[in-house]
Parts: C-alpha cells; structure tokens; sequence
C-alpha cells in the first residue's frame, strides 16, 4: 500500500510541477495578483496539495530512509515530462543525472528486497 501511494505522490507531485511550469511560461510577472486567480496555478496548487497528502501517508507507512531517496524519481517523470509536454530541450548530463537518479532508485529497492531474504 505505501509503495503505491508513493508511485501517486511522485505522479501527482510531478505532474503539479509540469502544470506550474506551464502556467508560468505564460505569466509575464507584472501582475503577481493573476497567480492568484489563474486556473492552471489554482488546478496545480491542488494537485500537489493531493501528492502532499498522500506523502504524509507515505511516511506513516514507509521508512523515510526508503520513501525519500525513492521519491527522487519525480526528478525523471519531470525531465521527461519538460522535454515531451513542454518541449524543453534536456541537455546530455541532465539527461546522465536523471539515469543516475534511477540506478541510485533501483539499488535502494534491491537493498531492501535482499534484506527481506
């Protein structure tokens, strides 16, 4: 149950940032009171207020030393998602960071399957 809720916080968390970035690009900073009522900004806001409430579940079930680091995912669902949605360029060592992130991700995860054994 706490690996799921943690797969839907990273994808929620992770899509509300793509969302803020979206809103963001269109805002041209002169009249801070629109971040305010922009329904993109508001649905943002929202959907990371629903990652934020199923992390605090997280971390009811999950050992912080696991869920954190693991939660660093959201670092490739964003790169991937700025370069497929946004259409941002993602450089050749962002993109070798992002790969590290996963091999880092997925030996946290052998770790702990090993010491179940």
């Amino acid at each position: 149950v706490g690996g799921v809720a943690l797969f839907a916080s990273v994808v929620l968390c992770a899509s509300a940032h793509l969302i803020l970035r979206h809103a963001a690009s269109d805002l041209d900073g002169s009249d801070l009171w629109k971040l305010f009522f922009d329904p993109r900004i508001l649905s943002g806001l929202a959907v990371y207020g629903l990652g934020t409430a199923l992390w605090l579940f997280c971390l009811s079930k999950l050992d912080l030393s696991l869920a954190f680091p693991a939660s660093a995912i959201q670092f490739v669902v964003v790169f991937a998602g700025a370069k497929w949605i946004l259409g941002e360029p993602i450089p050749a060592l962002r993109l070798v960071g992002g790969i590290i992130i996963l091999i880092g991700i997925a030996l946290l995860f052998f770790e702990r399957k090993e010491r179940r054994v």
